[in-house]
């Protein structure tokens, strides 16, 4: 038991937690402006077999990702196992708990597997973009363990922007995507695909600024083991005070695309509004849940605005470890809220 413990901290379970999560709100979203339900499997005793196709390929590209993600992880451990000696030594796992040779048969492993996934899912598909995304996801994840983590903000723009794209890929995933029809008490009414791409591209920016912030608090957290390994990243080559001041720039262009994203959600609802037919209750017709959808993305902006007081205000690893969890926090949230558009 306790290996299988240590094998799912190795890879960081609650990390592909959180990526299996935002995948399927997408696609859900995505989803819900098909023809066919998203989860309506059976309607009057027919089963639909297209859709449940449709769903399958899903599944593989989900494990796909994830085999990817958790191979990242574990290669992030192996090269970073004198750093962790020194920064967080009472959570060292390669090497204590699970063999250096092991940690890379299950990296190159998970690697192949995912990689294969892909090829099928594009093969199918005719979708050479995701065996590309896939190739490049698993070498960029590769230097950034061996190189670019070591090197001053190009390492935190590499893992963030793998992070940030996630939600841009189950798009790709479904290319081509047609107009959907939004089916309301009041008719059916078409959307257009920018509204779609542009809640999924909100979606990708907010990740990627959430998780930027996220990589610079950590490599400030990781300093002196960084030191060890003659590191030169952003905190050690510049200082704490001027990464903080960077995080506060990363800070502000997030609440930037946050007010963007629920100022685009309200002009959408509005201009749905306005086309509405006469003698309706203007508060049933709608094209989100309002009474979620604001105050789930209130909350992560609270969680967020909070997470952004503690790294100010702190000198202590204790500090900078509760400011990453709530920034986690807060990017959950806020991936939630396509669920209630």
């Amino acid at each position: 038991m306790k290996s299988i413990y240590h094998f799912f901290r190795l890879i960081r379970a609650l990390n592909l937690l959180v990526i299996g999560l935002t995948m399927t709100v997408v696609e859900v979203f995505l989803l819900r402006y098909n023809t066919i339900p998203p989860f309506n499997y059976f309607e009057s005793g027919y089963f639909y077999p297209y859709y449940s196709d449709e769903l399958s390929k899903f599944y593989l590209l989900l494990i796909s990702t994830l085999l990817i993600a958790a191979a990242g992880n574990i290669i992030n451990d192996y090269f970073d196992v004198k750093a962790d000696r020194i920064n967080k030594p009472d959570r060292l796992i390669i090497g204590r708990h699970i063999k250096r040779r092991w940690a890379m048969v299950l990296h190159w492993s998970f690697n192949l597997l995912g990689f294969i996934l892909a090829l099928y899912i594009g093969y199918v598909l005719q979708n050479v973009w995701i065996p590309i995304v896939s190739f490049l996801s698993i070498n960029l994840l590769w230097f950034y363990s061996t190189y670019f983590k070591r090197k001053p903000l190009i390492g935190n723009v590499m893992v963030a922007l793998l992070l940030g794209v996630i939600p841009i890929y189950v798009l790709v995933f479904n290319l081509p995507i047609d107009d959907a029809i939004i089916p309301t008490e009041l008719g059916n009414h078409l959307i257009s695909k920018s509204y779609l791409f542009y809640v999924i591209l909100f979606l990708s920016c907010l990740a990627f600024l959430q998780n930027l912030i996220r990589e610079l608090v950590k490599d400030i957290q990781d300093i002196r083991g960084d030191l060890r390994l003659n590191a030169v990243t952003f905190p050690i080559r510049f200082g704490i005070k001027k990464t903080k001041l960077l995080i506060t720039t990363f800070w502000i262009l997030t609440l930037l695309v946050m007010f963007l994203y629920a100022r685009f959600i309200a002009l959408f609802d509005f201009g749905l509004k306005l086309r509405k037919p006469r003698g309706i209750n203007l508060s049933d017709y709608t094209s989100f849940d309002t009474d979620t959808f604001g105050p789930l993305l209130l909350s992560s902006l609270v969680i967020f605005v909070i997470s952004f007081i503690v790294i100010i205000s702190s000198s202590k690893i204790k500090g900078y470890k509760i400011a990453s969890l709530l920034l986690k926090i807060s990017m959950v949230l806020g991936l939630l809220t396509p669920l209630f558009l």
